[in-house]
């Protein structure tokens, strides 16, 4: 398998593998979702459960044509009940990647924690990890953690890591770069998450990750500007070509997002990891494309 560059490139992979994974959307009525949800159902990348209030179905789109096969619907008004029947479908098998629709993050979180009923293995870490395509970089950005864990400690930081690696390996890169950002590339002793970097770094030596290559602290210009990092003149394996971006915590890492967003049209796709399958976690803000990338990723890693 060639490596996947580009979100145009991982959904021709998809489509040429020709595989509907199904997925269970949690109350599945609000219109950029449900946008998302059609366009991959319409591509022959999934196929759709969605659970919800269907009186409160925001989208024109699902009812204007026959309804697709792929597409099923479970009326369920309760948004509680429709989340928690969307975890069960996942934790049985009957669905391969849920998807959050038009509910509260903490309400989807406690039903995928639940110890009985949730799908969050004992001992695992629950993170989220994005894949963004930046028109001036050549290639996709895997980075951790813009949402989840607000100031990683070591485990939660070197599990980061490895979902980062082997999500990288399902899109083909066989020895990815990692970058771990920092405002230069000096280790300063006085800030709190340094010494996690230092170790680290003495994990990876120690053949910890596996064949990757990996530097840090880097800064940005280091990380992903050839040309930029190459004027300070420090030597480094990852220069100007990451695949992986680790963050200091998740202000950092969501404001690059978001800026790189807003400013520079890049587009970003994302979902939890650590837990038994895929989870679309992704804001009503959006985009319709957005979105469809989150699904598109989860079914590479489902």
């Amino acid at each position: 398998m060639e490596s996947i560059s580009s979100f145009a490139e991982l959904t021709a992979h998809l489509q040429s593998v020709n595989c509907r994974k199904r997925m269970a959307v949690a109350n599945a009525v609000d219109s950029h979702t449900l946008d998302a949800v059609l366009r991959a159902v319409d591509m022959g990348i999934i196929e759709a459960f969605l659970i919800g209030d269907v009186a409160s179905i925001e989208s024109p789109h699902l009812f204007e044509q026959k309804l697709s096969p792929f597409i099923h619907i479970i009326d369920i008004p309760d948004v509680k009940l429709a989340t928690l029947e969307a975890v069960r479908m996942v934790k049985t098998g009957e669905a391969d990647i849920l998807m959050k629709g038009l509910v509260n993050t903490d309400v989807l979180l406690r039903a995928i924690l639940d110890k009985e009923k949730g799908f969050l293995p004992p001992g695992n870490v629950l993170t989220f990890n994005a894949a963004m395509e930046v028109p001036a970089y050549h290639k996709l950005i895997f980075f951790s953690d813009p949402v989840v864990i607000p100031s990683p400690n070591l485990v939660q930081r070197t599990a980061m890591i490895k979902y980062a690696i082997q999500t990288a390996y399902k899109f083909g890169i066989v020895k990815p770069k990692i970058a771990l950002l920092h405002a230069t590339e000096v280790a300063n002793p006085k800030i709190q998450y340094m010494q996690d970097y230092l170790d680290i770094m003495n994990m990876w030596r120690n053949g910890e990750f596996g064949d990757v290559i990996m530097d840090g602290p880097l800064d940005v210009f280091l990380a992903l500007d050839a040309k930029r990092g190459g004027i300070k003149n420090v030597p480094t394996p990852v220069l100007g070509d990451a695949d992986i971006l680790i963050f200091p915590n998740f202000e950092c890492a969501n404001c690059f997002y978001k800026g790189l967003s807003l400013f520079a049209g890049a587009e970003m796709g994302g979902l939890l990891q650590g837990t038994e399958k895929p989870v679309v976690l992704t804001s009503r803000s959006e985009s319709i494309d957005s979105k469809f990338y989150s699904i598109a990723m989860a079914c590479v890693l489902s």
